[in-house]
């Protein structure tokens, strides 16, 4: 029977968070911080809900609709007979001030789309708070509670520290990934009846965000006639000033940075987008637009290319290949799919995430200003202005490479260094 009111069950579930003392998060212009997107999570004191009203409204209700039906538009690898469904995935740590949204999401998720239309892999470690206990102690129980068979639910907790400093960073963040995500193709049943992945790092999350990717996800392929690569929203360190956190992995269609960087180190920047006008002007609309690379804090992945004995996998770049960027794993996660034909990549301007409640707060009420003026009505769009991407089918001919060292450990400096190579190995136009 579907939870009405899950702060109940959160009430219950949360009164064993710690309130612990807010650490201190370096700050961005210094040396050692350098790579937005792969950093450890940062706790804050408090435990309240950045997103107090999870519910989805009416508009977004009818919006969303169509997918209590997964499907992937134009394929026959999901036969109409399978019960298709949507794979949620998440590596994590310390994330008690984001459980609280995160928890009600899910619930809101599970009520909407159907419980026998969800899985759930969720890898975990390691945590110095509470984490491990609610996703064991609540987590678990609740989804059972909702009616979500335990046979599509993975909940690993305590996962062991990674020696970076013995062990190169993206190959181990690459292996992480993988391990998070192996369910696709490991558990019986699992590959051949998900219809996307919804992939989510540490951020503040509510469901009208999780759906409003799905949602753009779906209808851009069916524009398409095609499966969609990858769709993801923006991420904020900062809003004000404008610091964008996966500065490192997005790339514009014309293999540009989304704001430039100016070396030795990650700055803020109110030049966004500013090198592909196209791109920006759907940003300021809040319109998608196509681009070469994106992570941004959640994606939504076709499920296809991981599939079968050549089946992606986050990598790290091979050191052999001097054609081949040392990106990070979420950006060459992006060139292996254009490689593979699944260079469909979007942004989606209207799901804006952070990983720091202040932050949260300030893109809800930048967003809800916005959207007024754009004549937007329950944060959806007028008919009107609802636009879908008109693919462009070739990568960018040289893309932006700032790359990581062959080296083991933290200390690596991104943007000491700048070249332009080609978007995979190979590649000719």
């Amino acid at each position: 029977m579907p939870l009405r009111y899950p702060y109940l069950l959160l009430s219950l579930g949360l009164t064993s968070l710690l309130l612990l003392t807010g650490l201190h998060r370096p700050s961005p212009s210094s040396p050692t911080f350098q790579l937005p997107g792969l950093l450890p999570s940062y706790l804050f004191p408090s435990t309240h809900l950045v997103f107090p009203s999870p519910r989805l409204k009416r508009e977004q209700e009818r919006r969303y609709a169509h997918l209590r039906h997964p499907r992937i538009p134009h394929s026959d690898r999901i036969s109409p007979s399978t019960h298709g469904k949507y794979l949620f995935v998440t590596l994590t740590r310390n994330i008690e001030s984001q459980l609280p949204d995160l928890l009600n999401t899910i619930v809101v998720l599970v009520n909407f789309l159907g419980a026998s239309r969800v899985r759930f892999s969720i890898y975990e470690g390691p945590s110095s708070d509470e984490t491990p206990a609610i996703l064991t102690d609540t987590l678990g129980p609740m989804l059972r509670k909702l009616g979500v068979p335990d046979e599509d639910v993975i909940i690993k907790t305590d996962r062991p520290a990674v020696d970076f400093s013995a062990v190169h960073r993206i190959e181990a963040l690459a292996g992480l990934r993988n391990e998070a995500l192996a369910p696709l193709w490991t558990q019986e049943g699992w590959g051949e009846s998900t219809v996307a992945v919804v992939y989510f790092n540490d951020v503040y999350l509510r469901a009208r965000d999780v759906l409003e990717l799905l949602h753009q996800h779906t209808r851009a392929g069916e524009k398409a006639g095609a499966e969609t690569g990858m769709t993801t929203g923006i991420d904020w360190w900062r809003r004000h000033p404008e610091y964008f956190y996966d500065v490192w992995v997005a790339r514009t269609m014309q293999g540009d940075l989304f704001y430039p960087i100016s070396p030795p180190s990650w700055s803020p920047s109110d030049a966004f987008l500013t090198t592909s006008p196209v791109s920006r002007e759907a940003y300021d609309n809040l319109q998608p637009f196509q681009a070469f690379a994106s992570w941004a804090g959640m994606a939504v992945l076709a499920a296809t290319p991981f599939l079968g004995a050549n089946g992606l996998r986050f990598r790290r770049s091979d050191p052999m290949r001097k054609d081949e960027c040392a990106g990070s794993e979420c950006e060459l996660i992006c060139r292996d799919l254009w490689e593979r034909g699944f260079g469909r990549v979007q942004v989606v301007p209207s799901v804006q995430l952070a990983y720091e409640r202040d932050v949260a707060s300030d893109i809800v009420s930048t967003l809800s200003t916005q959207m007024g003026e754009l004549g937007w009505y329950e944060e959806t769009p007028n008919p009107q202005h609802d636009h879908t991407i008109n693919w462009q089918r070739e990568p960018p001919s040289q893309v932006k490479c700032h790359a990581w060292p062959e080296k083991t450990g933290l200390d690596g400096n991104v943007w000491e260094t700048v070249e332009w190579g080609p978007p995979y190995p190979g590649f000719d136009l």
